[in-house]
């Protein structure tokens, strides 16, 4: 272990407390956890900003919280496609695959052979990552009314039968489609209730 892993963590362990503890051990699944709250996790991540080797480094010492905090300081330009399915690989906290592919999709160019692969993957976890890659598209305002109008087409007919991990995605897809194309807010709402 680096040195500056070995401060990092006593950092964060000292920023520990029982309460972020005991809600971080209902919601993740994989990841051991110290108990930081991300507001400290954020702060110290700021010191540190790019690392994408330190990145990966905090990334493999599964911590929830050394995981959120490589998402804020790897280098997605660094990343390959790839790479990102072998970090999803490694965790089942959506909390964590949230924060790696909207930190990665602000950056990557927009894959459609991908989302189309990903929508359809048998793992739930690749089809919510393909809908946070449109979430970021529509977000950044990188979707035009035509391919908005689409997806929510798309929504509609696939809602009411997706899984939750994926259903939640979806909804959030319509958030950003209802903000973003105000002539589809409407029918985002009425799908979204």
């Amino acid at each position: 272990m680096s040195e500056t892993l070995n401060n990092i963590l006593n950092e964060l362990k000292a920023n520990a407390t029982e309460v972020a503890a005991r809600i971080y051990q209902k919601q993740v699944t994989t990841e051991k956890v110290l108990g930081v709250n991300k507001g400290p996790v954020r702060k110290l991540a700021q010191k540190y900003l790019p690392n994408h080797e330190l990145g990966l480094e905090l990334w493999n010492t599964n911590f929830y919280e050394t995981r959120i905090m490589a998402t804020m300081i790897l280098e997605p330009k660094k990343l390959t496609i790839q790479d990102l399915d072998g970090l999803l690989k490694q965790t089942e906290s959506i909390s964590v695959i949230d924060e790696l592919t909207f930190e990665v999709f602000e950056t990557f160019p927009f894959n459609n052979e991908l989302f189309e692969e990903w929508i359809h993957h048998p793992d739930l976890i690749r089809q919510r990552v393909a809908w946070n890659s449109v979430i970021v598209e529509v977000h950044r305002k990188r979707v035009s009314l035509k391919d908005a109008d689409e997806l929510v087409t798309h929504i509609e007919a696939h809602l009411v039968r997706a899984p939750e991990v994926v259903k939640y995605a979806m909804n959030r897809t319509l958030d950003e489609i209802a903000v973003t194309h105000q002539t589809l807010t409407e029918r985002c709402l009425k799908i979204g209730e």
